[in-house]
């Protein structure tokens, strides 16, 4: 009996502290969002970068709101590494369509270091006519008033970089489902949270940055070997003196058709970079798992008051899920969308336990280990594909091999052994 009001007892804290978070959050989205007045008519010309590998989820849209900004001046350049990316035809359609656009393809990059956005970066940095840019991610969508929205916070006296919110929209697989509830739900939150208690959170989706600021932190060659290259530059402008802004302008992040497995490697990837970036929050990341909280305790022990908790603790993720999607100007989640609300709590709760021992990540079909500020350095063969390859070697030296096992040991060694692109 005395146990079971223990368990009770200290997860019945740690369900407080779950919901405090969940409302601090969401009441720190409802402030960062909120539509300003007397807001500058601040429009100088911008340059934005956009890297892009392959055909992303209705990339042709996405592209196209780009070229439908309300703003005086702005510069397009795109970039690919592979002369023959499908994404160049999308591209070159855009750019016939909208002649009046200032807008530019690069093919291929140039040897720059392992994380290949960067690399797409450097390369599209000598054709800027401008001096701020804009980083932008090929899977992002956005109303006309973007570019006005964002780049009005320059204004503000030493403001460095200006990164804005995403509602992620388009679900139709269950992965798609799970990552739109998590970026509306906990990220967005977790975003908002942040920026409010002015910590520094920066993502890649969206950054602006006046080249004199990007010069002051080394450029693009400072992050070039770097996982997590958009928050690190968010710490390094910070610690040059300035100040960052969340643009109350929120766009779309489009996920249609993914899988669990796309959804748990991505999460796996971030959690990492959580961990080498912001440890004390990763420590602390699970009391704010409500689904999870919830069944722990429910599982604990018989209670009422238990199983009470965990219909709480889930019924309010389902419920901050769907509040925030609409706040965020997406479209109300469909009922059979919200359970899995609780589903990718519980499933990423494992990927927290993971990027505690373990500093590999696959990205881009390629193993890397990922260090301090999350510096990446190519990852070994596992030892299972070790002794495998020590096997297909021996083979060949005594008997000389079929043309398979040679098909495979090639295979290996470039998929492990060198940067990705």
């Amino acid at each position: 009996m005395a146990s079971s009001q223990a368990s009770n007892l200290i997860l019945g804290l740690a369900a407080v502290v779950a919901v405090s978070t969940t409302l601090a959050s969401m009441v720190c989205l409802m402030w960062a969002t909120r539509r300003r007045r007397n807001l500058p008519d601040h429009t100088p010309p911008v340059t934005i970068l956009k890297p892009l590998k392959g055909l992303d989820e209705e990339l042709d849209e996405n592209l196209r709101s780009f070229f439908q900004f309300d703003y005086p001046v702005y510069q397009l350049l795109f970039c690919v590494a592979d002369p023959a990316d499908p994404a160049i035809a999308v591209v070159q359609k855009l750019m016939h369509e909208f002649p009046a656009v200032d807008a530019q393809m690069i093919v291929g990059c140039p040897s720059f270091g392992l994380n290949p956005k960067v690399e797409s970066l450097a390369a599209m940095a000598p054709y800027r006519k401008h001096d701020v840019i804009l980083i932008s991610d090929s899977n992002v969508r956005a109303r006309p008033s973007y570019l006005r929205e964002t780049a009005c916070y320059l204004a503000e006296p030493g403001v460095g970089l200006v990164t804005n919110l995403f509602v992620g929209v388009g679900q139709r697989q269950a992965g798609a489902v799970m990552e739109n509830l998590q970026l509306n739900g906990y990220i967005a939150g977790g975003m908002a949270m942040a920026s409010a208690m002015g910590v520094t959170c920066v993502v890649g989706k969206s950054m602006m940055i006046p080249v004199r600021v990007l010069d002051a932190i080394g450029g693009f060659a400072g992050v070039r070997n770097l996982l997590a290259e958009d928050q690190v530059i968010g710490v390094l402008v910070r610690k040059a003196g300035y100040s960052i802004r969340l643009s109350h302008h929120v766009i779309e992040n489009v996920n249609r058709n993914r899988d669990f497995s796309w959804f748990l490697n991505r999460h796996s990837r971030w959690f990492k970079i959580r961990r080498r970036m912001a440890l004390p929050a990763f420590v602390f990341e699970p009391l704010a798992n409500l689904a999870t909280i919830g069944l722990v305790w429910a599982f604990s022990g018989d209670s009422g008051l238990a199983w009470g908790g965990l219909l709480g603790l889930v019924g309010l993720g389902m419920a901050r899920d769907v509040f925030q999607t609409r706040w965020l100007g997406g479209p109300t989640p469909k009922l059979r969308h919200l359970l899995y609300s609780p589903i990718k709590d519980v499933m990423l709760l494992p990927l927290w336990f993971d990027a505690v021992v373990n500093s590999r990540v696959q990205w881009r079909g390629h193993r890397f280990h990922v260090g301090r500020l999350t510096r990446l350095r190519s990852a070994r063969a596992t030892r299972d594909v070790r002794r495998r390859m020590r096997r297909v070697r021996r083979y060949r030296i005594q008997n000389g091999g079929p043309r398979v096992f040679t098909t495979r040991l090639r295979f290996w060694s470039e998929d492990l052994g060198k940067p990705g692109t």
